[in-house]
Order: C-alpha cells, then sequence, then structure tokens
C-alpha cells in the first residue's frame, strides 16, 4: 500500500474553473495509463530489479515523490515530468505482487481482471456518491478515515512479522476493510476537488486521486485472493 496524503483544499470561496476541473480528472486517467506502461516494462525486468535490491530505492523515491509534490506541483514543465514519474515508478513496484498472483494462483490472471473491473465500478459509485450525497464526508468521517488509515498501516506492518495473523479470515476482513476506507477517501477527495479554490493544482488533487484509487485496487485484488484464491 503507498500511503496517501490528501492535498486538495477546501475551499469554497472561488471554485475550481472547469478547465482545472477537467484537467485534474485527465491526469488521474493519465497516470493510470502510465502504471500500465510501469507494469509492461517491470514484467521485464523484474527479476533483474528484485534481485539488485533496487525495488527499495523505486519505493523510496515514490515516498520523495508524494513528500516533495507541493513544492513540484507549480513548476512546469516540471510538474508534468514529475507527476507521470510517480505512476511509472508505482507500475514498476506493483509488478512483482502482480505476478506472484498470476504464478501463485490458478486463477489470478482472471483474478487481476475482475478486480480491475470491480475497482472501475467502485470508483464510478463514489463519485455518484460525492456527487449526490448532502453530507459533507471530510466533516463526518475525516478523523475515523485517518485513523483507519493508520490501523491498516499498522496491521499491515504487523502481518510481515506474525505469520498468524496473515490467515484467510483475517485477510478478508482486514482487505474489505480496506475497500471501504478507500472507497470513502475516494468520494472525499472528489467531493474536495468540487469545492477546492482556484489556487489550488490540478496535479495535487490528480495525485490524491490516483492514490487512491491505485490502494482501492490493491485491496480489492486482496480480498478477491482470501475469497477466490486457488493455489496451485
Amino acid at each position: 500500500m503507498i500511503p496517501r496524503f490528501s492535498f486538495a483544499s477546501a475551499s469554497r470561496s472561488s471554485p475550481l474553473t472547469a478547465s482545472q476541473f477537467s484537467t485534474a480528472y485527465w491526469l488521474v486517467a493519465l497516470a493510470l495509463l502510465v502504471t500500465g506502461v510501469g507494469v509492461f516494462v517491470g514484467a521485464a525486468f523484474a527479476l533483474p530489479i528484485l534481485a539488485s535490491g533496487w525495488i527499495f530505492f523505486l519505493f523510496l523515491a515514490e515516498f520523495v515523490l508524494i513528500l516533495t509534490a507541493p513544492a513540484w506541483s507549480r513548476n512546469a514543465p516540471l510538474n508534468y515530468l514529475l507527476f507521470l514519474a510517480f505512476p511509472f515508478l508505482s507500475g514498476l513496484t506493483i509488478t512483482p505482487f502482480l505476478l506472484s498472483v498470476v504464478s501463485s494462483y490458478v486463477n489470478g490472471t482472471t483474478i487481476l481482471l475482475n478486480a480491475t473491473i470491480a475497482t472501475t465500478f467502485l470508483t464510478l459509485a463514489a463519485g455518484l456518491f460525492a456527487r449526490t450525497t448532502t453530507m459533507n464526508i471530510g466533516h463526518t468521517l475525516g478523523r475515523f478515515l485517518f485513523q483507519s488509515l493508520i490501523g491498516l498501516i499498522v496491521f499491515g506492518l504487523l502481518q510481515i512479522f506474525i505469520p498468524s495473523l496473515r490467515g484467510s479470515s483475517i485477510e478478508v476482513v482486514l482487505s474489505g476493510f480496506g475497500i471501504v476506507i478507500f472507497s470513502l477517501f475516494l468520494a472525499w477527495d472528489m467531493q474536495r476537488l468540487a469545492a477546492s479554490d482556484r489556487g489550488s493544482s490540478p496535479f495535487l488533487l490528480a495525485l490524491s486521486l490516483y492514490l487512491d484509487i491505485f490502494n482501492l485496487f490493491l485491496y480489492v485484488v486482496r480480498f478477491m485472493l482470501a475469497m477466490s484464491g486457488n493455489r496451485r
């Protein structure tokens, strides 16, 4: 899971222009496409990357890009370059996980395809919820969501060191909870996007949405593996 940060402004005094609004969503679509390119490249170089230990530095580069996003997001053309570099790195670093799903499960390819479809529908559902609800998601659920995110990260670290926490029943509950949390994060960020002011950077807005979708996909895959994964 890639840590997410909220970059969108909550101001409602001067809404985003239609151009900024559409730019943010086009950037998300482009980022998802570039992630696919990263996966394609990663599939060809996965073994050398893992053997050399370079995957650690790729994860570190992703984290640095997230932390420095407020600085580079307003400096063209650097913002385009670094924004696209992030999903490319995400594609590279997720490739070993995707390959392990395909190689370790008889129905691994089917699960990845179904997870992609499910994530698409969940994203559309989150957008519909954000558009139609009268609830201020951040005001009502913001604190709960951030506390839940910390809990997911901590529990994920514990799973690395405590094998008994990796059971299928625990994984179903954990991944199901993660799906709910990131679906709500996605709806929240979409709501925040609509409320952001004209001074907000579409690159930061798009990065928040991308992280929501990316992590949502990972939890959907984990949930499907726990529910119907057929190991070889």
